[in-house]
């Protein structure tokens, strides 16, 4: 009898062992980012998140005439929390993180109304260097707040995330967000 539970017990602990992740790890999928067929970048996407992908594609601004080369865009939402998005992309011609600055100021506009950056960091992701650029705004009459973060990739590339969320998301949904944040590779 107790040899048998002595077996059950290790069988359990065992079990727990195998689904108990590290501080902060979830599994995830991993999204790799390409430009042709070079991949310049890779993501863990968190269970229960969907992902659009978008082309290259050439674009004008409804008050413009200029015609835009829009690079590939990943934007992801999680399943169970509405006013939260996600996205990345590498941008053709940016190259440095001022480049990935500039790119930002030029496409703030279509994310975010009225934004105010309150908090500008230099920082390392995944051992590269990157700025990120945190504040608030509006859209659609709805209080917002958005983290921006640029990477300098190798190859003279950069990789740009935008995470746009309403006022007083859940902190769960932040959790997983800082978890994809961190999951970021540079695919050399």
């Amino acid at each position: 009898m107790v040899s048998q539970f002595l077996t059950s017990l290790k069988r359990t602990v065992l079990i727990a062992g195998v689904f108990a992740l590290p501080n902060g790890l979830q599994a995830g999928t991993p999204l790799v980012y390409t430009d042709g067929n070079t991949p310049l970048f890779q993501v863990e996407v968190p269970d229960f998140w969907s992902v659009r992908t978008g082309g290259i594609r050439d674009l004008t601004a409804p008050d413009a005439e200029d015609v835009r080369d829009v690079s590939r865009i990943f934007g992801m939402t999680p399943e169970s929390h509405d006013g939260i998005w996600v996205g990345f992309v590498s941008p053709h011609g940016v190259a440095t993180l001022e480049g990935a600055r500039n790119y930002l100021t030029e496409i703030g506009q279509f994310l975010v109304k009225d934004a105010v950056v309150a908090k500008t960091k230099t920082r390392r992701i995944a051992g590269l260097p990157a700025q990120t650029f945190s504040g608030t705004g509006s859209r659609d009459g709805k209080s917002l707040e958005f983290t921006a973060i640029t990477i300098d990739l190798p190859n003279d590339r950069v990789a740009v995330s935008v995470v746009v969320f309403e006022a007083g998301s859940d902190a769960d949904i932040i959790n997983d967000i800082n978890d994809m944040m961190a999951s970021v590779k540079a695919i050399r």
